[in-house]
């Protein structure tokens, strides 16, 4: 990617309206140090700032809302400073399971497939206050479809969505064959993105 192509992807990200929780600025920043140690942190910090959103991610309060397309930005920034690949990008993803103040928080009480199947759209809008999800179990099938609507920020987001999906599956059913692929995508022309996870 040309420095032209990031500035304009960050000129874009900065202003979009949307809002996360800031737990997942401090988890992109331990997945940082995990692979970079601090320096990392660091240079990706002084790339954001020369294109033109300064940020300090490990001060971000992790119950506050935040930029959307910040924390988007992050995560492609990251992989052109550090030259990762997209599998990086997933595995970004499923750490975030790993390390997630709030899903360690809800894990507790919805462990099993069944009720986090039905409680997706409510941890959706604890986290998010745009967009959605839906989800699709078939348990007799050992799959479960995600649907994510009115998120439309970056190819590499996707990405870092189906580890994220992988992770939280993982937590809930027993199983080594965890698969999870993108069967539909709005950068590919599609009304929303859909990742079919099966075990």
């Amino acid at each position: 990617m040309t420095e032209e192509e990031l500035q304009k992807i960050a000129d874009k990200l900065k202003n979009f309206p949307g809002k996360v929780k800031g737990d997942i600025f401090l988890n992109h920043a331990e997945y940082i140090k995990y692979k970079e140690g601090d320096e990392g942190i660091k240079k990706v910090e002084d790339k954001m700032a020369e294109l033109g959103v300064p940020i300090k991610i490990e001060e971000v309060d992790q119950m506050s809302w935040q930029s959307e397309g910040i924390s988007s930005l992050l995560v492609i920034v990251a992989k052109e400073v550090f030259n990762w690949t997209e599998e990086d990008i997933f595995e970004w993803g499923r750490f975030r399971t790993k390390v997630s103040f709030t899903l360690k928080l809800v894990a507790r009480y919805f462990m099993s497939i069944r009720m986090l199947a039905t409680q997706a759209e409510k941890l959706w809008n604890k986290n998010f206050d745009f967009g959605e999800i839906e989800t699709i179990l078939e348990e007799d099938k050992r799959r479960v479809t995600l649907r994510v609507k009115g998120f439309n920020m970056h190819p590499l987001i996707c990405i870092f969505h189906s580890g994220y999906f992988k992770g939280v599956i993982e937590l809930c059913v027993r199983s080594k064959n965890i698969k999870v692929e993108q069967v539909k995508c709005v950068h590919r022309g599609d009304e929303y993105c859909e990742h079919l996870v099966t075990w």
